[in-house]
């Protein structure tokens, strides 16, 4: 490939690259010098979203697919460039970054148009951000050629090594990353807490971090006979399974107890816990109308319309604040929804304890309690919002807080059970469109 101005072609006796005979002259114009920049500025691209496919994929598998075929296309594109750079080529440069880009620019500013999560709108993270400048890049020298009339001079001889190099690589990339890559999320925010910063959460009004891993409370080896558990119940969130902190953490919070839970449940224990879970489906059932549970005196304290929307109610709370039960499964201190496309979905009831208080274990390791640590209040227990990387500040009126201990009993079929930890956003979403309920509107 040459370029439009004369002055940039090679002198004469040397390669069609500006090379010498043997091909390894120091001499390339100013046309391949920018081909080869823009074919390294893609390959970085393909490298930033085949390491958070498998994250995407954790959280709707359209979007992992979107991540794993703009990848293999950037890559593909950052192969050929240096050797078939003609029209075509260039146009698809133009045509594949500038629809990342557009789909970037979506999702951070309207939100996610599909998903289990729609409207929700992205943060931004330097990863996701750094990948976006590139693209715009691409697009950008890509035009530029196209105007300078560049044409093409391939050198087929030169393409069969990196060419099989490249595809078998990205193949093991791709594979390795999808599997277990690391999380420098597009989308995934950073969360902070009073202390130790954490990875971040998805919607950072909820009382659950979402994505990444835990820090601190890491649960240790379960035995056999642990892990093997699963007690029937009630609920539809259906069998009881041994929690797995590391697993079910999110970011922004911690273990109640610093002391990893993994002894087996005795068999009162296990008994204890599937009363639990019984007895709070029970005491819940009436509040999978909203009506009803607005009807009760329970009210938001979270961003009303959010995926997933914690019910307070004061009078519950003030009755346990006062020397009530911690676990009165007749009258839950909070009610847990999600708002999915068909409306609000029962998720869960919520037993919060007072600051400092008991945290009961009827079914010893199977009911562990856990803390927030990355929420703002604004009032009582009024969550304005939450510290992450993109907020790394509490808004105006709102301090951080760590959170009194809470523990969870599911509704709805998130992973782990009716006793899981905790789940993201995107997961109670998705399990709450998989149970019978009421028509409600938006919680």
């Amino acid at each position: 490939m040459t370029d439009a101005d004369p002055a940039s072609r090679p002198p004469a006796g040397q390669g069609p690259d500006g090379q010498g005979p043997g091909g390894l002259g120091g001499f390339i114009s100013r046309g391949r010098a920018v081909i080869y920049s823009l074919a390294a500025l893609s390959l970085a691209t393909a490298v930033i979203h085949f390491a958070v496919a498998g994250e995407h994929f954790q959280e709707y598998w359209l979007f992992g697919v979107f991540m794993l075929a703009v990848a293999w296309l950037q890559l593909a594109w950052a192969i050929a460039a240096p050797f078939v750079a003609g029209r075509l080529l260039l146009g698809s440069g133009i045509v594949i970054n500038a629809g990342v880009v557009a789909v970037y620019i979506v999702t951070r500013t309207a939100g996610d148009v599909i998903g289990p999560t729609p409207h929700e709108v992205e943060p931004l993270g330097f990863g996701d951000a750094l990948c976006t400048v590139l693209e715009a890049l691409v697009v950008a020298g890509c035009a530029w050629l196209l105007l300078a009339s560049a044409r093409q001079q391939a050198r087929p001889s030169l393409t069969l090594a990196p060419v099989f190099t490249g595809g078998v690589t990205a193949a093991l990339l791709s594979v390795a990353l999808v599997a277990g890559g690391p999380e420098m999320g597009m989308g995934s925010d950073m969360g902070a807490s009073a202390a130790p910063a954490a990875a971040g959460a998805q919607s950072g009004t909820s009382m659950a971090g979402m994505g990444g891993s835990a820090s601190g409370g890491g649960s240790g080896a379960l035995s056999p006979a642990a892990a093997a558990i699963r007690l029937p119940t009630r609920s539809p969130a259906g069998s009881i399974t041994m929690p797995d902190p590391d697993a079910q953490m999110q970011p922004g919070m911690k273990m109640a107890s610093s002391r990893a839970c993994t002894a087996t449940p005795s068999v009162r224990q296990q008994q204890a816990a599937v009363r639990l879970v019984n007895a709070s489906w029970a005491g819940a059932r009436q509040y999978r109308s909203l009506a009803a549970a607005r009807a009760a005196g329970y009210r938001p304290v979270t961003p009303a319309g959010a995926p997933v929307v914690h019910y307070i109610s004061p009078a519950a709370y003030e009755h346990t604040l006062t020397g009530g039960p911690v676990l009165d499964t007749r009258d839950p201190q909070f009610l847990v929804y999600a708002n999915t496309p068909h409306g609000a979905v029962l998720a869960a009831a919520m037993y919060m304890t007072t600051p400092g208080g008991p945290t009961p274990q009827p079914g010893g390791c199977l009911t562990q309690w856990h803390v927030h640590t990355n929420l703002c209040f604004s009032r009582g227990l009024g969550i304005a919002g939450a510290i992450t990387r993109a907020h790394p500040s509490c808004p105006p009126g709102s301090r951080n807080r760590v959170t009194p201990a809470m523990l969870h009993v599911w509704f709805v079929p998130v992973p782990g059970g009716p006793t899981a930890v905790d789940a993201p956003d995107h997961q109670v979403v998705r399990a709450a469109g998989q149970v019978h309920a009421p028509k409600n509107g938006t919680a």
